[in-house]
């Protein structure tokens, strides 16, 4: 992420599936390796640049100030690598890593006050809905037929053309629905939509749950939906010696002659080095 009027704006997202073995390590365990498996993703953009790593772990913050001794194989190989860009980790309350929450928890404006389906007032609104009658004679393959649903105790109208009973919603409770759904973890649109129309049902679905994803304000904040990329070029040769040369250093070793640094200078068009 980077700062941009005060506020943090989002680069790049990666997401990382644990194996069945990486899933049963300790939360200290899977943080660190979520931060090295970002470090090596983007490596190219981190590289030769001051930067600082944000993470709700607070123990994480304390990684570089252990014994080594303290650590398994595999903590150390992470450590290592990440100690080759930045050691700088620092803590951030939960609550307050909300960018971060959006994609792995619940999302936290849904926990304080939720969109709540109320499966009685479903009933009722779908007997007093002239759109189920409309609906039957403009598409005859829908099947559309009373079913019990016994924990919620309610009989709800259901598309039938499926396996499981799909409850008809009707548009007054289609936002409801979406919201319980979407703001779970914020997916995209063609997971958000495959979810719904697992559950429910209602006609042009997936147009609809596409233009309420868009219209999401957390989405639209927090994620990257086009990404710049920069067109092909060319670069001209060179025709002589030392026309074009590529300089470099490499540093800090031990000293020599008191010398830390080594500069090299590579000829383009003879690929000399110097």
């Amino acid at each position: 992420m980077q700062l941009s009027n005060s506020n943090w704006e989002p680069i790049a997202f990666l997401t990382l599936k644990l194996s069945t073995t990486q899933q049963n390590w300790s939360t200290y365990d899977r943080k660190l390796l979520a931060i090295y498996t970002s470090m090596k993703k983007f490596r190219h953009m981190l590289e030769g640049r001051e930067f600082i790593i944000y993470t709700d772990q607070k123990p994480l913050t304390y990684a570089f100030k252990q014994k080594p001794d303290k650590y398994i194989p595999r903590q150390l190989r992470h450590l290592e690598y990440i100690s080759q860009f930045f050691t700088d980790i620092r803590y951030v309350v939960g609550t307050e890593n909300k960018v971060a929450d959006a994609l792995s928890r619940v999302e936290i404006d849904a926990i304080i006050n939720p969109p709540i389906l109320d499966y009685k007032k479903f009933a009722q609104t779908q007997l007093h809905v002239s759109e189920i009658q409309s609906l039957l004679k403009a598409d005859s393959s829908i099947k559309l037929e009373k079913q019990h649903f016994p924990l919620e105790g309610v009989s709800l109208y259901c598309d039938m053309s499926l396996e499981t009973p799909q409850p008809f919603v009707p548009k007054n409770l289609r936002q409801v629905v979406f919201q319980n759904l979407h703001f779970l973890s914020h997916p995209r649109i063609s997971a958000i939509t495959n979810l719904i129309s697992k559950c429910f049902f209602w006609p042009g679905m997936r147009k609809d749950i596409k233009n309420r994803v868009r219209a999401c304000e957390k989405c639209q904040r927090a994620k990257v939906f086009k990404h710049a990329k920069a067109p092909l070029s060319t670069f001209a040769l060179p025709d002589a010696h030392f026309a074009h040369i590529h300089i470099d250093y490499f540093g800090p070793y031990p000293p020599s002659k008191g010398y830390k640094y080594c500069l090299t200078i590579i000829d383009r068009y003879s690929r000399c080095v110097a």
